[in-house]
């Protein structure tokens, strides 16, 4: 997918914002839209399991198990690009989850 630096890099970088942050550094690191939208959901999943951030939706975090989450993005993704709107759509109802940074004294900060 990507290497370790550069997914240190991306959270480095994207720590504190939303997930179009995440989805904008990964522009230059693929190929197509499916590959970004692949890197994309890796990172994703990634995050959660080192416990980085939680997912939400509606004000409610998201216990489902993270490979059931990734799905649900996946399945919700627009057909391209330009749907995604420069980011825009991850602040759209359609998008399954946003996301709660995890800070050192366990608190969320959402965003």
């Amino acid at each position: 997918m990507i290497t370790n630096d550069r997914y240190h890099f991306i959270v480095d970088h994207s720590m504190g914002m939303a997930l179009d942050a995440v989805w904008l550094y990964l522009e230059d690191d693929c190929d197509s839209y499916e590959d970004r939208k692949g890197k994309f959901l890796w990172v994703l999943k990634r995050m959660v399991s080192d416990g980085l951030i939680k997912l939400a939706k509606k004000g409610k975090v998201i216990d489902d198990p993270i490979d059931k989450v990734v799905e649900s993005f996946y399945g919700a993704f627009p057909q391209s690009d330009e749907d995604v709107n420069n980011g825009v759509w991850f602040f759209t109802e359609l998008c399954p989850a946003g996301i709660g940074w995890v800070m050192a004294d366990g608190s969320i900060d959402w965003v």
